[in-house]
């Protein structure tokens, strides 16, 4: 899925009952296992390397695969949460959970670009039938669907009584907004075998 969408599923899923006064840590959980693949995308471009050997060659390599596996492990944040529970940390705890709704959420539509969710149990990684962006495998349908979904969660989020909820509603339509443009001006009409995100 892409960043923002991870944003609104966390906040609908998560944000509510006894985590709902914790926006922060539930949009820092939801936001952090991406941040190093963004990294990874900036540090690529920085180095003007072009946009096809980013995606077909640079994301496989094994190195950036362990060190993007590490934020999307479940392993690693389940052993987290414990150690959040012991410490009664809510805090901790909520950004645990909205990591772990992401990482199962990009379990489910990712192919050959998926993350080794299991990390460092096993190098196994889940090949889902669904791509999140690649149009041989419903990517088409699922862009659909996840801008429906951002919309709909983005509207419910402003909605709330809560300024910060709205202000994460509010940002969340912008920067899917903004990856939209950046999208169709960078990648328009280029073949590409992994996206960014």
């Amino acid at each position: 899925m892409n960043t923002p969408s991870h944003v609104i599923v966390s906040a609908l899923l998560v944000g509510r009952g006894r985590h709902r006064p914790r926006w922060l840590p539930l949009t820092l959980g939801a936001l952090l296992p991406d941040l190093p693949m963004i990294g990874f995308y900036v540090w690529q471009r920085l180095g003007q390397v072009p946009e096809r050997v980013i995606w077909s060659e640079r994301y496989f390599d094994a190195s950036w695969q362990a060190f993007f596996d590490v934020f999307n492990s479940l392993p690693l944040i389940a052993a987290a949460a414990l150690v959040a529970a012991w410490r009664r940390s809510e805090w901790m705890l909520a950004l645990l959970l909205s990591m772990a709704v992401h990482a199962v959420c990009d379990l489910l539509v990712h192919r050959e670009d998926a993350h080794g969710h299991f990390y460092p149990l096993t190098s196994w990684r889940f090949i889902s039938p669904v791509s999140y962006w690649d149009p041989a495998h419903y990517g088409a349908w699922f862009l659909g669907f996840e801008l429906l979904l951002v919309l709909t969660g983005s509207v419910l989020l402003l909605r709330r009584q809560e300024t910060p909820w709205r202000v994460v509603g509010a940002s969340t339509l912008a920067l899917t907004a903004a990856f939209a443009l950046f999208a169709v001006v960078t990648w328009s009409g280029a073949s590409l075998e992994a996206p960014a995100r």
